[in-house]
């Protein structure tokens, strides 16, 4: 038991790293130390993917969705931008979507009976 309660108050040292564009003691090879003569595209959104904490796809597809909803008021078009980005999330972050898709297939099933239950299934006296 004294060993259990010894783990839990270990200290655990983690280094502070500095991404790369905000090391400004090494202006020269900057644009070699973030990668860009390897993989351009990782290269521009490294800054956005810093900002919003690795989910830079998520926020740009959340505004394309909602863009297309403020446009033109109809829900249709926002669930088919949508289904065009679940392939991208697939891609991108297939851990994370594969555990929010089990959790959303049940939800939606389950709100599909729910709503099947109430608007088929109820008899009117």
């Amino acid at each position: 038991m004294l060993d259990l309660i010894l783990i839990a108050f270990q200290v655990i040292q983690v280094n502070e790293t500095i991404p790369c564009f905000l090391n400004f003691t090494d202006t020269q090879n900057m644009w070699l130390n973030c990668g860009a003569t390897d993989d351009y595209l990782s290269f521009v959104t490294l800054p956005w993917e810093w900002i919003t904490g690795g989910n830079f796809s998520m926020v740009l597809a959340s505004v394309f969705v909602l863009f297309s909803y403020i446009k033109y008021h109809k829900i249709v078009y926002p669930i088919l931008v949508g289904t065009l980005f679940l392939p991208i999330a697939f891609f991108v972050f297939p851990e994370v979507f594969l555990s929010w898709a089990i959790i959303m297939a049940f939800g939606g099933g389950i709100t599909v009976l729910i709503f099947y239950i109430m608007t088929r299934q109820t008899k009117e006296y």
